[in-house]
């Protein structure tokens, strides 16, 4: 396995929109002050984002697109494009601000598809099909079952449902960051990224089972019943209600998205993880929370991943 090592120096920060294909640098490169909180969407669903831009004197309108490329030093990328789906405008102190709440699904995304392809044709066929039909770029595609549909492949959909439904068929999973689509599985990909306290992370990762204990379970002890759970009890609740193993916050690295695998390196947890829900944050500070599932089946090549670090 090739080991990638994510390098993030905390300073030059480095961000810019480009609002209509209109490039709009941040207030550290002499250019406009603007904040994004940005969040993955549940599985198979579509991610928003909050994107605040001060002072800008045209109006962004709805309909808009809008990409975001964030980075350090000379490590700038391209994270998502989003659709400006709702806006409005407000005085904050001595500031115009337009508060513009956007969809990863854009145009692209939400065109209908009509299709039909006869004979003996693979889901992957389907997909990169449905793909070419609207304009997406497909990135990565992995499926864990690549079925034959005997009868041919038809459809008249909303491209972005019907590509959600191929890839439950394929048992995978999806993401559609802007134009960009990413297909995978549970499975360890060709490389990861390594993610250490040198390398980005702030602090431990934190068990989600011991949140879930503390929030939902004991409050639903204190305030629906009077009975007290026991270990085993408490314990079967955690394991049902526990959406990812840890919660793992790092500064802002504009190539992690949901679905990718991360190897951790720290005090609380050394193994590979899949990222399953990402929270971004670009404004005063920068933070990015990462919801994760420790992947099984890699935590034996833990000792190969550290030796390729530089």
């Amino acid at each position: 396995m090739q080991t990638f090592i994510a390098n993030r120096p905390l300073f030059p920060r480095n961000s810019y929109l480009v609002v209509n294909k209109v490039r709009i640098d941040d207030h550290n490169n002499d250019g406009l002050k603007f904040d994004v909180e940005a969040k993955t969407g549940e599985e198979g669903k579509v991610g928003v984002a909050t994107i605040k831009i001060y002072n800008l004197s045209q109006d962004v309108e709805i309909g808009s697109e809008i990409e975001l490329w964030f980075g350090y030093a000379e490590d700038v990328g391209y994270y998502s494009k989003y659709e400006v789906i709702k806006k409005k405008k407000r005085k904050e102190n001595a500031s115009f601000v337009q508060e513009l709440t956007c969809s990863e699904r854009t145009k692209n995304s939400s065109k209908i598809v009509s299709l039909s392809l006869d004979g003996n044709i693979r889901i992957s066929e389907a997909i990169k099909s449905i793909v070419k039909f609207m304009g997406l770029n497909l990135i990565s595609m992995e499926l864990k079952k690549d079925k034959v549909y005997t009868n041919g492949y038809t459809c008249y959909n909303q491209g972005f449902q019907e590509l959600r439904e191929l890839v439950q068929d394929s048992e995978s999973k999806m993401t559609l960051k802007g134009d960009d689509l990413y297909i995978y599985t549970d499975k360890v990909k060709n490389y990861a990224i390594h993610l250490s306290f040198e390398t980005g992370l702030i602090k431990n990762p934190e068990a989600v089972e011991k949140q879930e204990e503390e929030r939902k379970v004991n409050k639903k002890n204190d305030n629906e019943s009077k009975k007290k759970w026991s270990k085993e009890e408490k314990k079967k609740t955690i394991k049902e209600s526990n959406k990812y193993d840890y919660n793992i916050e790092c500064f802002p690295i504009h190539y992690i998205k949901k679905g990718d695998i991360v190897y951790v390196e720290s005090t609380e947890l050394n193994s590979f993880v899949q990222v399953e829900e990402v929270d971004l944050t670009l404004n005063d500070s920068w933070n990015m929370k990462l919801g994760v599932k420790v992947i099984k089946d890699g935590e034996h090549k833990n000792n190969s991943s550290k030796n390729t670090k530089n």
